[in-house]
């Protein structure tokens, strides 16, 4: 343990033992303060816990959801890609030819005028 972590533990424990020398109530009333203290540091220990097995579970449904979904969700984006660029070559091609067409055409049509 490092000389801070022992130097913040002695200081707990020192601040701790004042807080209870020195407190205005009775003893008895201190000593049930420090009880209701534990026991609400409890049960907020307890909600914390619940609440965060909460959340791992979500995680891994939300992980298993991820895992179902995703992958065949990519594969038919692919698939819609390639479905496109099969349809859209042959004309992307006719353009093409359409294009070399007309600028032969153009300089002919330029130059009679």
């Amino acid at each position: 343990m490092g000389k801070f972590s022992k130097g913040m533990l002695f200081g707990a424990v020192v601040g701790a033992a004042s807080g209870l020398l020195f407190a205005p109530r009775s003893g008895k009333a201190t000593r049930q303060k420090f009880v209701d203290e534990l026991e609400d540091w409890s049960d907020l220990k307890e909600d914390f816990t619940e609440k965060l097995d909460q959340f791992k579970e979500s995680a891994q449904a939300f992980q298993a959801a991820a895992d179902m979904y995703i992958e065949p969700f990519i594969d038919g984006v692919n698939q819609d890609v390639e479905n496109f660029m099969f349809q859209a070559e042959p004309r992307l091609d006719q353009i093409q030819e359409q294009v070399e067409k007309i600028q032969e055409e153009l300089p002919e049509a330029t130059s009679q005028d």
